[in-house]
């Protein structure tokens, strides 16, 4: 068994390294490049502990591996550890399970790697906060002690990456936690022990925020901001539902990830998520239909579960299944209420999902079923083997869009200067992720940055953008249409601050543009 382990680690390393090699490895969205540049120092001009979306502890890890070496990327080069890690636990765990068959183990370890490669593919935070978790809560069924409390450390480490995503892990694998310690209460330690460490370093990150006033206002107002954004329901209020002093072209360009932060300060940010959130319930249930887009994996999954109650003999395995299945489908239902189930969510959703089937298999008595629940699985990892295709084609394309098109704008932006990009056109999320700090190009405002402290005093009005220093990236069409996002911005800023502005185009390719706003004459 123990030279299992170490062919297992070394056989997935290997394989992670194929994949990082073979894809166009890339970020999947621009997250975990602001968050690296923040680490790496490139943003601020120090590497800084302060990632927003990652608990400061382990910030504070990655910013002193920076302030040693800036020659590695420590933010991608950890998450590949720890992906390399976390499925060497996952697939010796699966290798190991008694009373297994072995077309059991190949199927669910074919579908498990699929899985993997479709995360490498488009890298990010909270796929790899899920499946570090995935593998501590692996760890927590085992019967050894030392691989239970080997579990608590990656739980932890999953909660400092992305608490939200751990949560939703450990919350779909606590029913077969439970399932399977039973009142065998002495388990239940480490899992009490790694409940206190989890709220203990999610205390230790607010307490840290919360004594800088500037950084405490600014976590508050980018919170809301991101339910707002991620909320389809924010999107269906109308004029006449406004807070009366909120303008409805702010409101707009709020969501286009561009605020006036200013005009939409944190008390109106409040209250714009107070208004969302008395959204009718029948217009909540329309957000259902978004779903559509998993429905080959839903109809694959209910397909499984059908073959597996059909299977069992078990009334107990039965019954649990049967919760187990309802519990999930309310979970997703509850999220797509109020929020956009994105893909990389789903992805977290279904691993657990898929190692709670492999715990629970029945002992098949036909033929006929056994091969069910293979093609089943099967099917499944041929559809996301195609999704993988699709998802490099994309990333292929916006690294081509990034370096040829965008960059070299980019590039003409004086290191000194500040640049801002309207709403997400700008895909820096494409570049590689294996060489972020070398990429010099001052300080990015509004987005998710704005109120930032690392931007003061740029960013929190819209005056910022008539700054002598500040270049604005955008769509040709983006600035040349009317009652598109530059053109509105400047019709608010007249309407708001009595300045009447122009946009004055710096360079252009013909698709992107850099462009400065200047005081019309």
């Amino acid at each position: 068994m123990k030279g299992l382990k170490y062919i297992v680690v070394a056989w997935n390393i290997v394989f992670f390294a194929v994949m990082a090699w073979l894809l166009p490895l890339g970020f999947e969205e621009n997250d975990d490049v602001m968050m690296a540049m923040i680490a790496n120092g490139s943003y601020s001009g120090a590497p800084d502990y302060h990632l927003v979306y990652i608990n400061v502890l382990y910030g504070f890890v990655l910013a002193g591996l920076y302030s040693l070496t800036k020659a590695v990327e420590w933010y991608t080069l950890s998450f590949a550890v720890l992906h390399v890690l976390s499925m060497s636990v996952l697939s010796y765990c699966l290798l190991t399970t008694p009373n297994r068959a072995r077309w059991e183990r190949i199927v669910w370890l074919v579908i498990l790697y699929v899985l993997w490669a479709r995360i490498i593919v488009a890298l990010q935070f909270t796929t790899t906060a899920g499946l570090v978790c995935m593998a501590g809560c692996m760890l927590l069924l085992r019967e050894s002690k030392k691989a239970r409390w080997s579990g608590v450390v990656l739980v932890v480490i999953a909660a400092l990456i992305r608490f939200m995503a751990a949560g939703l892990v450990g919350l779909l694998m606590a029913p077969i936690i439970v399932y399977t310690y039973r009142l065998a209460w002495r388990k239940y330690i480490a899992v009490v022990v790694m409940l206190t460490a989890v709220v203990g370093c999610r205390i230790a990150n607010q307490t840290v925020y919360d004594r800088d006033s500037d950084w405490k206002y600014y976590r508050t107002y980018n919170q809301l901001r991101a339910q707002l954004n991620d909320n389809p329901n924010a999107y269906k209020l109308r004029p006449s539902q406004l807070p009366k002093h909120i303008d409805w072209i702010d409101y707009q360009l709020l969501l286009r990830f561009t605020p006036d932060a200013e005009q939409i300060d944190l008390p109106a940010m409040r209250q714009l998520s107070a208004t969302v959130g008395k959204v009718p319930v029948r217009d909540q249930w329309q957000n259902l239909h978004r779903l559509d887009k998993y429905a080959v994996e839903v109809i694959i999954l209910i397909a499984l579960l059908v073959l597996m109650i059909l299977t069992t003999g078990n009334r107990t395995k039965y019954i649990f299944l049967i919760a187990y299945t309802a519990f999930v489908a309310a979970l997703i239902i509850h999220v797509s209420l109020d929020g956009f189930l994105k893909n990389r969510v789903f992805l977290c959703m279904l691993m657990p999902l898929l190692v709670t089937d492999f715990m629970l298999l029945p002992k098949t008595t036909g033929k006929k079923r056994q091969w069910g629940i293979g093609i089943a699985m099967m099917v499944l990892s041929g559809w996301y083997i195609y999704q993988i295709y699709a998802e490099c084609t994309t990333a292929s394309y916006n690294r081509y869009v990034w370096e040829r098109l965008q960059r070299p704008l980019i590039d003409y932006v004086p290191d000194d200067a500040q640049v801002t990009t309207i709403g997400t056109t700008m895909m820096m999320e494409a570049m590689n992720p294996w060489h972020i700090w070398p990429y010099a190009c001052g300080k990015y405002t509004l987005g998710w940055m704005t109120w930032c402290p690392l931007n003061q005093p740029v960013g929190h009005s819209y005056r910022a953008l008539l700054r002598d220093d500040m270049y604005i990236f955008t769509d040709v069409q983006g600035y040349k249409q009317e009652r598109t996002a530059v053109p509105r911005i400047c019709e608010q800023i007249e309407k708001h601050y009595g300045v009447p502005t122009k946009v004055v185009p710096v360079c252009h390719n013909g698709k992107y543009a850099l462009v400065r706003m200047r005081i019309r004459d």
